[in-house]
């Protein structure tokens, strides 16, 4: 689409897939990101039109569900979708604080979405930090070996090469048939690359 980084723009558009929902007149009601299967979309459409679930409803729940992180994690994705990016991380580092465990299943997924806000602002440096957290917290979660791969990722963007090489040789050792291990094995050989071979190309 021509026109789809004015649209990002005009709209907050953090991520796609995003669905506004509006009023006829074309205010916005609430919004989704990510992928859904019909099941859950309809259902949450439909909750949105009568108040249910959206960013203010949500907001006013708060104070009696802030120690509930899965309401949290609703909440700071909501923020998310929303482009307010710092107050949806205030959000997923109070659950990270408060289940340094992750019995929630949820304080490594906030550290990964963490770390994607990171990457939004291109900072680079605090979004491989964040995912390296992530590994050396809960090496066994199954975000693990994702948080792995994306560090060695931010890190090539960053410019920080031997960071990169490092955490995608980590992911390799960790997971050597991984689904990324022949990506990680191909960004090795692209940034062990003499900067005369980028050069020529």
């Amino acid at each position: 689409m021509k026109n789809a980084p004015e649209l990002r723009k005009r709209f907050s558009i953090v991520g796609t897939p995003t669905v506004l929902v509006c009023k006829p007149g074309g205010e916005e009601i609430d919004r989704t990101m990510g992928f859904r299967r019909t099941g859950e979309f309809i259902p949450t459409i439909e909750n949105y039109e009568k108040g249910i679930g959206t960013l203010a409803a949500l907001l006013a729940e708060e104070k009696s569900k802030s120690g509930d992180p899965q309401f949290l994690y609703r909440l700071a994705g909501s923020l998310q979708a929303h482009f307010r990016l710092d107050e949806a991380d205030a959000r997923f580092a109070a659950i990270v604080a408060s289940d340094p465990e992750n019995k929630s299943g949820r304080a490594d997924s906030a550290v990964l979405d963490i770390a994607w806000d990171l990457r939004k602002r291109e900072d680079w440096t605090g979004a491989a930090a964040k995912c390296r957290e992530l590994v050396q917290r809960w090496p066994t979660s199954d975000l693990a070996d994702d948080a792995s791969v994306s560090a060695g990722w931010y890190a090539g963007q960053g410019g920080m090469k031997d960071d990169a090489i490092a955490a995608y040789r980590e992911y390799l050792e960790k997971w050597p048939k991984g689904e990324d291990s022949t990506f990680a094995r191909e960004q090795i050989v692209e940034l062990q690359k003499p900067p005369e071979a980028d050069s020529e190309q």
